[in-house]
């Protein structure tokens, strides 16, 4: 068929029924090339030239029958140098007269196609066979303590592959062991012998408890009778041992009254079962509430006496605690129990010599302790 303006001429003259048509009719024998002239004014002419190819048969090869994995497409690759094709059954096809339409069959089919060219025609099959995914089913989400490892157990298929291998001993088995740090979530991929090329999928997670416990400072230094609040910390239930002095041993913060020195080990424990524990020594000094307050100390740097503080001893609260050298200047003040001065003075060493403090506190009692004296900086 051509399109224009102008008179129209095809050549040759063979099986054409109408040289001067835009739309001709041919019936070639063999195949043959058409050329057509378009002429629009003297001397303005374009050409163009058609080949219709005469076979003997239609070639068709539908493909290899093939399989896939339920709710999965196929696309039916055909081979062909046929002009028109018709599938069927054409439910399970995206269109039954492409030449490679995408099928996608719920259940095992043979697709039939039909090419043509003009009146030849040939047909061919293909089957399709389709089969369920595997069942993967990777266990249910767990909770561990840390540390701590946890088998893992995926079930449906013939072979399996974990991922990320992280703390894994070995992703390549259903049930490998996995030694956690941290919380993580597992991917296993499932294949089965039945055929379905592609592998299903489930998650795990494996949840990491980590549980710290905290008894509060390392040592506590009190006075006879003196009730000391400990703070513990680190789950929901808690349990001190031994329960002497205790006014109840299975709070976070219970009260100790102690006539003697004292460690208590504190064990807390979550909603999950996991469970850590700390201890606490409390010193008990019979002796008055006070400040007691070293007379040396040598600021060398060593970690040994490097400090000049107040010890406290059944005190509640520290008002102030100064130091000042030979001229009346101050040196160092702090409010802040066991807080003390390492003998600079605006970041320099202070020399060697006599220094005066003054300290004021409150016991456990509310009475108002105030005390002074000297120390010597020895370097």
């Amino acid at each position: 068929m051509a399109s224009g303006s102008g008179s129209i001429f095809w050549s040759p003259n063979y099986n054409i029924n109408n040289q001067s048509s835009f739309t001709p009719l041919v019936s070639p024998k063999v195949t043959t090339t058409y050329s057509v002239t378009l002429t629009e004014t003297p001397g303005c002419f374009a050409t163009h030239t058609v080949k219709v190819n005469v076979v003997n048969r239609v070639t068709l090869n539908a493909g290899n029958d093939s399989t896939i994995c339920q709710t999965d497409s196929t696309r039916l690759n055909t081979i062909s140098d046929g002009l028109h094709y018709i599938w069927t059954p054409a439910s399970s096809l995206n269109n039954d007269t492409a030449k490679s339409p995408l099928a996608a069959p719920k259940s095992n089919t043979t697709f039939h196609v039909i090419a043509s060219i003009g009146k030849c025609k040939t047909a061919d099959d293909v089957t399709i066979r389709v089969v369920p995914y595997p069942n993967a089913d990777a266990g249910n989400d767990i909770t561990i303590c840390f540390p701590g490892s946890y088998e893992l157990h995926a079930t449906g298929g013939s072979s399996y592959l974990w991922s990320p291998v992280t703390f894994l001993n070995n992703p390549n088995i259903p049930d490998p062991v996995s030694t956690p740090s941290q919380s993580i979530r597992y991917i296993v991929a499932v294949r089965d012998i039945l055929g379905c090329p592609k592998p299903a999928f489930d998650t795990v997670v494996i949840q990491v408890e980590k549980i710290v416990a905290d008894a509060g400072p390392r040592d506590t230094s009190i006075v006879v009778n003196q009730p000391l609040q400990l703070f513990g910390t680190g789950a929901e239930v808690f349990t001190w041992k031994p329960s002497t002095g205790l006014n109840n041993p299975n709070i976070a913060n219970p009260v100790a009254i102690l006539s003697e020195s004292q460690q208590y080990v504190l064990k807390v424990q979550s909603p999950a079962g996991c469970s850590a524990t700390d201890a606490i020594d409390i010193i008990v000094y019979k002796v008055k509430p006070g400040l007691y307050v070293p007379n040396a100390f040598t600021p060398n740097g060593d970690k040994d006496n490097d400090i000049f503080r107040p010890i406290p001893i059944g005190m509640k609260a520290l008002n102030y605690f100064k130091v000042y050298n030979r001229r009346g200047q101050l040196v160092f003040s702090t409010s802040i129990q066991n807080k003390g001065w390492d003998g600079t003075f605006k970041g320099a060493p202070q020399d060697a010599d006599i220094y005066v403090w003054i300290v004021e506190g409150v016991d456990y009692l509310n009475k108002i302790i105030f005390q002074k004296g000297t120390v010597a900086l020895i370097r």
